[in-house]
């Protein structure tokens, strides 16, 4: 198996970014190299892509989103054309593994002939891209092209045919997707980086590139020159990393309901902020972007909390998939977003998938961040390395207080979640052979049988992920179908592993990486503290434990340490009641909640609740009532499992059926309120 230790890590060039340059458009001098090499720009937001649009060089810009070239395209409509292609597979990267692999393959549609659509499309590209490439050189104009990396190959077709491919600047944008993305396109990823060979003018540029270890096991990428902007080298300090509030993650909607709630009810955080001209003034977060990578997840948010559609904006994968779901859980007004431009209105509340981690521009000036990572659910565990300071980059404005920070939801891995090394090479050693196999079988056996196996190749790959094997399926220049051992999700699926086992191992692991991208406010003390908690399996003695060393740190280390408990009623313990009643009580959780619950409880805040949402005279289902308790419960933090016979408390009730979806079930009539 690789051993990470022994790898040779390419050799890189340092380029120093002059003093008093922000953006790359103000560096007079910049200049790309014309060489195949990859670009390490350092910094999410210095405007590398822009310059790349606006410079006087003919690019072909490639993104692995169509999100984000058409947020590119809206900003510079004049300029640029946009290759719109029906027929590119959107990578659908939020969307859910865990079933992969667990049902049988399934029955594919009958096969469409859609070759005569496709050679329409062809013909109207051809014509458009050669019509728009005169009209730029015959104005004296730069040719600027944005194209996904589906659709690259079409592009440069053309191109070669009428043209020179070695006149465009080809700028592949975060090419770190190519490893990430491999998982769920890897096809559109060997192909493209395939096309790419034997071009001149390539930089592969991004802010976050694959991590070292892991290029130089890509033939294609490991004797490339590596370039690096130093923003810090000659301007100590422009470039400051992002701060980290890091808080343990209880479940997603209760993290994310109660701040959506502060929102709603106008509880915003505020920040004064130095007016140019002297002065201050005083600026209202009313705006947030919840990063959560799962559709299902956002949808049950947006449903639990009651938000209507003027007030959320959706970014995620536009698949058929993803706007059938929203539609069928929150109804026909929601719908998948858009990136607003600098002027466009924006909604209170952003919710982004993967889909937007990567160049999404947003303009706001009050936006907050909050991110969920949860490294046991493949979907969302964030990478601290490549996806958090991807995140971090997408506030674009300097006047925004809050654009350099964010608060972090995490849970480490689980101990039924940890796989041994050992066990975990052993996995990667049978696929590999495997796959090797099934190579093999298809070299050995006779041209006549070898499309059909080509083609039974494809389809596992596609159905189930390359989850028994690493067999992807090219297409030659002549059209044929032709097997290959995929690197790139091996790769991946090493990343993989990194991540879960290592990275998210426990919290000081998380601290430890969160320490090479950002800022943290976590102390050397309290992490050394966390890492002894975590080892703690016994929940009062985890208790007795955090009350006896509480004193010991300073303030602002407190409350660090009481955002950073996983054990979510601890702080209460310690802030509502006091060290000495925890001690007193034995550290005995059962009889704190109860004194909690009497000490804390608003019995008038539950009558107002359950008042509002059950009406005299209406008649409600038993499943219902006890729904709606639940929900009531839960927002007030009333620690009580709900009953549809808790009704009785508060009103007097009548037994009846209910028609709820052409169905008759029981439930109650409410006739009179009582007096509690």
């Amino acid at each position: 198996m690789i051993n990470f230790n022994k790898q040779k890590i390419m050799k890189k060039s340092i380029i120093n970014v002059p003093s008093g340059i922000r953006y790359i458009s103000q560096w007079e001098n910049f200049k790309i190299p014309d060489l195949p090499h990859i670009m390490n720009k350092q910094i999410p937001g210095c405007g590398f892509t822009e310059y790349c649009i606006t410079n006087n060089e003919d690019v072909i810009l490639c993104s692995p989103r169509k999100i984000l070239l058409q947020n590119k395209f809206e900003q510079h409509k004049e300029d640029v054309y946009l290759v719109v292609n029906e027929f590119d597979q959107d990578p659908g990267t939020d969307r859910d593994l865990t079933m992969i692999g667990r049902t049988r393959m399934p029955n594919e549609p009958e096969a469409v002939d859609d070759s005569a659509e496709r050679e329409t499309f062809f013909k109207r590209l051809t014509y458009e891209v050669s019509d728009y490439i005169d009209r730029r050189r015959q104005d004296g104009k730069p040719v600027k092209i944005l194209v996904t990396y589906d659709s690259f190959r079409l592009v440069k077709e053309i191109i070669q045919y009428q043209f020179s491919i070695d006149q465009f600047r080809i700028i592949v944008d975060e090419f770190q997707s190519i490893f990430t993305d491999s998982k769920f396109k890897s096809d559109t990823e060997l192909g493209f980086v395939n096309n790419l060979q034997r071009i001149n003018k390539v930089c592969y540029v991004s802010a976050t590139p694959m991590i070292d270890k892991y290029l130089e096991m890509l033939d294609e990428f490991k004797n490339l020159p590596y370039y690096d902007l130093d923003w810090n080298a000659l301007d100590p300090g422009r470039v400051k990393k992002p701060s980290i509030t890091v808080r343990g993650l209880r479940s997603v909607y209760a993290n994310a309901g109660p701040i959506i709630k502060k929102y709603l009810d106008g509880d915003f955080e505020f920040r004064y902020m130095k007016n140019p001209d002297g002065g201050s003034k005083k600026v209202e977060s009313k705006e947030v972007v919840f990063y959560v990578n799962s559709v299902n997840n956002i949808t049950s948010i947006i449903k639990q909390a009651k938000l209507k559609p003027e007030q959320v904006n959706i970014l995620v994968a536009n698949t058929p998939v993803n706007e059938k779901k929203i539609r069928r859980k929150l109804g026909k007004k929601f719908t998948i977003g858009r990136v607003p431009l600098r002027d466009e209105p924006r909604k209170m509340f952003t919710f982004c998938t993967r889909t937007v981690y990567l160049g999404a521009d947003f303009y706001s000036d009050n936006a907050r961040t909050f991110i969920i990572s949860d490294a046991n659910i493949d979907t969302l565990a964030v990478d601290i390395t490549l996806d958090l300071p991807q995140i971090m980059g997408r506030q674009r404005l300097l006047e925004n207080p809050w654009k350099d920070e964010a608060i972090l939801y995490f849970r480490s891995t689980l101990d039924k979640n940890k796989t041994g090394k050992e066990v975990f090479d052993k996995w990667i050693e049978d696929k590999i052979n495997t796959s090797n196999n099934l190579l093999n079988a298809f070299k050995e056996s006779r041209e006549l049988y070898q499309g059909d196996l080509s083609s039974a190749y494809q389809r596992l790959a596609k159905a189930y992920l390359y989850k028994d094997d690493y067999v992807a399926v090219n297409v030659d220049i002549d059209g044929k179908l032709h097997p290959v051992f995929n690197e790139l999700v091996r790769i991946s699926e090493l990343r993989a592993f990194e991540i879960q086992q290592s990275d998210y191992a426990d919290r000081f692991s998380v601290f430890n990486e969160l320490g090479k991208v950002v800022d943290s406010n976590i102390s050397d003390a309290v992490r050394e503290f966390l890492v002894e908690y975590d080892e703690i399996k016994i929940i009062y003695k985890k208790l007795k434990f955090l009350c006896e060393n509480y004193n010991k740190f300073n303030d602002v280390d407190k409350e660090v340490l009481l955002h950073n408990i996983h054990d979510k009623r601890f702080s209460e313990y310690i802030t509502i009641l006091g060290l000495d009643v925890c001690k007193a009580s034995g550290y005995n959780t059962t009889i704190l909640n109860r004194k909690l619950e009497l000490d804390t409880f608003d019995q008038t805040s539950l009558v107002d609740s359950i008042s509002k949402e059950f009406i005299v005279g209406e008649s409600y289902s038993k499943a219902n009532v006890k729904d709606t308790l639940g929900r009531i419960y839960k927002d007030l933090g009333y620690d009580k499992v709900p009953k549809a016979s808790d009704l009785s408390e508060y009103f007097e009730l009548k037994t009846c059926k209910v028609k709820v979806d052409n169905k008759w079930e029981n439930g109650f009539k409410i006739i009179s309120r009582k007096n509690t």
